[in-house]
Parts: structure tokens; sequence; C-alpha cells
């Protein structure tokens, strides 16, 4: 997925305008970190497809409240990608690269091992967006000044 920017998005609908409010926002901010703290206990159980995918969630949900902060949220049926879109368009300079792209990769992955194949997501992939969905938890309270 290429990097688009705001005004694309908009135009071709995936994201629209959105007045959200405080608690909107922080419930967000929770389902986040419970399917951060869901991903860790499935790395303990070494249920690295479920690790992964609540990983993947809690950066979802996480990518959300960032949407909600800035007065957008996602619009088409295309949600995940609307959402994955709208961070890497509004605040690739505030995530490191490799962070984005994992979560870009997450997104096909998760599809993947929920819809086509079973058990295809190893150890080290479920390790691996674990660690990422961390760096991208604690970045995304540091810019809505949460803890």
């Amino acid at each position: 997925m290429k990097r688009t920017s705001l005004s694309e998005l908009l135009k071709n609908g995936l994201v629209e305008k959105y007045q959200s409010d405080e608690d909107q926002i922080r419930n967000e901010v929770e389902i986040a970190k419970s399917d951060l703290a869901s991903a860790k206990h499935m790395l303990g159980i070494q249920e690295w497809g479920w690790a992964h995918n609540a990983a993947y969630n809690s950066m979802l949900q996480a990518g959300r409240a960032l949407m909600f902060s800035k007065g957008y949220r996602p619009r088409s049926q295309e949600h995940h990608t609307a959402v994955i879109s709208f961070v890497k368009a509004v605040y690739a300079n505030k995530f490191d690269a490799e962070v984005l792209q994992a979560f870009e990769k997450a997104r096909r992955r998760r599809n993947e091992s929920l819809y086509d194949r079973a058990g295809s997501i190893s150890e080290t992939q479920g390790r691996n967006l674990v660690q990422f969905a961390e760096k991208f938890m604690g970045k995304t309270l540091e810019l809505l000044n949460t803890k």
C-alpha cells in the first residue's frame, strides 16, 4: 500500500470528517491496551496466530484513536486499510517506518491466517508483531498525551 495523502483519502471516500469526544478516544485506547495485554498472554501460551492477531487489533484500535483525535473516522468497507492509510498519511514522521510497515503487513497476514491458512503465523512473526504493537502503543499514548 503506497502512502496516500489525507486529501486523497477524503476524496476517495476512505475517511470522513467526524466529531468524536474524549470518551470515545479513551475507549479506543483502552481496547488497544487490552488487546496488547491479550497478545502478550497468547505469546505465553504459544498461540502465535492469536498473539499476532491481537497485536494487530491493538494497533488498529490505537490507530482509530489517533484518527478520532484528529476529527476523522474510517468511512469505507475497507475500514482496516483506511485506518492504516490515515496513520501513514498523517503520522508518518512520528512513527518508525519499520513499525508502520509491520502494521500494514500484519493486516494482510491477519486476513490470511483467519480466512485462508490456519496456522500460517510463525512464532517469530507473532513475537515480532507484539513488539511492534508495543512501540505503536507507546507512541500513540505519547501523541495523545495519555498514559
